[in-house]
């Protein structure tokens, strides 16, 4: 595993962390934000305060897996340049993730304004 991996991964948890402070700081109070449960839409509409944490929650709990589960599985003996494999999986996840979360504050302030007239 690489040191940029972490890097990129751990830049990209901030990044997650800075939407849910943008959401919190320009969201109505009486807002919901929605959670993604599966693909294609986001199902479960929550509490604004419960929103903001449960995104940076589930990529704090991603980085820490994917990152202890690669330890452990990517021997140092693994053929490839100096002995070190690319975790590309890791920034994939959390870039997915900080996409979705920026959906997510999207449509809460869509909902927050109203029905569209």
């Amino acid at each position: 595993m690489t040191v940029v991996s972490l890097v990129i991964s751990g830049l990209l948890l901030a990044v997650i962390i800075g939407i849910s402070y943008y959401g919190a700081v320009t969201l109505p109070p009486g807002a919901r934000v929605p959670i993604h449960y599966g693909l294609g839409r986001y199902n479960n509409f929550v509490s604004k305060t419960t929103g903001l944490i449960v995104w940076p929650a589930l990529g704090a709990l991603s980085f820490a897996l994917l990152t202890a589960v690669s330890v452990h599985a990517i021997k140092p003996s693994h053929p490839g340049p100096d002995g070190k494999v690319p975790l590309i999986i890791l920034p994939l996840v959390l870039l997915t993730m900080a996409a979705a979360q920026w959906g997510a504050i999207s449509v809460a302030r869509k909902h927050a304004a109203g029905p569209e007239q």
